[in-house]
């Protein structure tokens, strides 16, 4: 919550209007991201600037918001952020200031600041998260990759790479995105960015040093391999994962055969990962359960490899379904994706695109560490309450918060953490969605030019 015992009391100037727009602008999330971890993060990334208008903590706040909103602009975003400031305190000279100078005070937050923050975030989430993330002593983690799309300028296909498939060249660039979070709770844990091209594989190693000895990874077929194996084995981590589509299992040697059906046995390290990685061994060893999973509309019999070796202590049915909770993972990519609107981006520049997204991925973590907070202290589980209820809150009490004194706020915290907790979504295991879309939107044609050519060609 906002820190200051002046709320409302700015002057005028520009010193006067900034204050206003701190003291006024998305107050309900200021428990979980304080106004001084926003400055303590642009101070470590050298971030020079002046008295401005738009402070450091105006602009963080401004792009969290742009998220929230249901428009999912940053113009949207600003202009609700200065007619709410308007709205309360404004006077008849305030001039808002023009979406051009708020551009310019994006760009002004370093990548580094934001990257900073949302590594703050994600740390705030684990301790909140704590009480409620481990099975069987073991915490358990959950990976997985998207891509999402930016505006096709030259820049961002130079440094994100441009795709290929069976219809050609894809006509916008794409950045490649992948997340770690806690299975528990679905709060996120950590995430890299990088181009189209770099491999889902590539970005989880980088955040590998994050785990503990003891977690617990769950992860599909693209973090599947006995490679992958090695590396978390090195790290004292324990994985399940659908085993790699290549793997033929029926040539495999089994050093143990178990009463679920399933066997153990070693996985070869192929010699050109050893010679990559020279503190590779030779072989791992790992269990394979039978599973049958209902895969895009259709039955399919598979293994699940795990490196939870004892049958008794770890049986088949709970390897399953701890394996079946890897589905969160896809759930909160599409909050970030769909709910946000991180799906096609608008920034214009390479730190712009990643600062966007980073921006989303910590709206998102905002709104889920409020909502275990609100489940731990409800009694309630995190994973039946609503996503997109939390997000209304979290909008729609941000003006309660900005027009009361400091001794009322706990309060008020209080009072919005018992909203949330008390709106669910029912329980639906097993949920299967197509990707597919079901209603035409629009009976027109597909635009294949840009718009200018095509105003060149037709305009009259």
């Amino acid at each position: 919550m906002y820190n200051r015992a002046d709320i409302g009391d700015g002057e005028g100037g520009l010193e006067g209007i900034a204050d206003r727009l701190e003291g006024y602008t998305l107050n309900s999330i200021r428990e979980a991201l304080p106004d001084g971890v926003i400055e303590a993060q642009c101070s470590a990334a050298r971030m020079g600037y002046r008295k401005r208008c738009l402070t450091p903590v105006v602009t963080v706040l401004h792009m969290i918001m742009a998220g929230l909103w249901s428009e999912e602009s940053f113009a949207a975003a600003w202009e609700v952020q200065w007619c709410q400031v308007k709205g309360y305190l404004g006077g008849a000279k305030d001039k808002s200031p023009s979406l051009g100078s708020v551009a310019k005070a994006r760009a002004r937050v370093p990548l580094r600041a934001w990257e900073g923050i949302f590594a703050w975030l994600c740390q705030q989430a684990q301790r909140v998260s704590a009480p409620l993330d481990s099975w069987r002593g073991h915490r358990v983690l959950i990976a997985d990759g998207t891509t999402v799309s930016a505006p096709d300028r030259p820049e961002l296909f130079e440094e994100f790479g441009r795709g290929r498939g069976r219809c050609g060249r894809y006509k916008y660039p794409l950045i490649r995105v992948v997340v770690l979070g806690l299975a528990n709770t679905m709060t996120l844990a950590a995430c890299r960015i990088g181009g189209y091209k770099v491999g889902e594989w590539s970005l989880l190693k980088q955040m590998l040093d994050m785990l503990k000895a003891g977690d617990l990874l769950i992860a599909d077929r693209a973090f599947a391999g006995a490679h992958h194996y090695a590396a978390y084995m090195q790290r004292g981590v324990e994985f399940v994962t659908r085993v790699n589509g290549a793997l033929k299992v029926c040539n495999l040697g089994v050093l143990w055969k178990l009463r679920d059906g399933g066997f153990v046995t070693r996985l070869m390290i192929n010699k050109k990962h050893r010679r990559e990685d020279g503190q590779l061994p030779a072989w791992v060893r790992v269990r394979l359960v039978p599973a049958r999973l209902l895969v895009r509309g259709k039955w399919t019999n598979t293994w699940i490899a795990t490196s939870l070796l004892d049958e008794l202590a770890y049986p088949a049915a709970e390897i399953l379904e701890l394996y079946a909770r890897r589905w969160r993972v896809e759930v909160m990519l599409r909050e970030v994706k769909v709910k946000m609107g991180a799906d096609v981006l608008r920034s214009m520049t390479a730190q712009g695109v990643r600062k966007e997204i980073l921006a989303r991925l910590c709206a998102a973590t905002i709104v889920r560490t409020l909502m275990v907070e609100a489940a731990i202290a409800k009694g309630e589980d995190p994973l039946r309450l609503s996503f997109s209820f939390a997000v209304r809150a979290v909008l729609w009490y941000a003006p309660a918060f900005s027009r009361l004194p400091l001794w009322a706020l706990p309060e008020k915290y209080s009072e919005m953490l018992g909203e949330i907790a008390r709106h669910k979504v029912p329980w639906r295991p097993g949920r299967q969605e197509p990707r597919a879309v079901r209603r035409e939107m629009k009976h027109y044609p597909t635009l294949r030019t840009t718009r200018a050519m095509w105003r060149l060609d037709n305009a009259a």
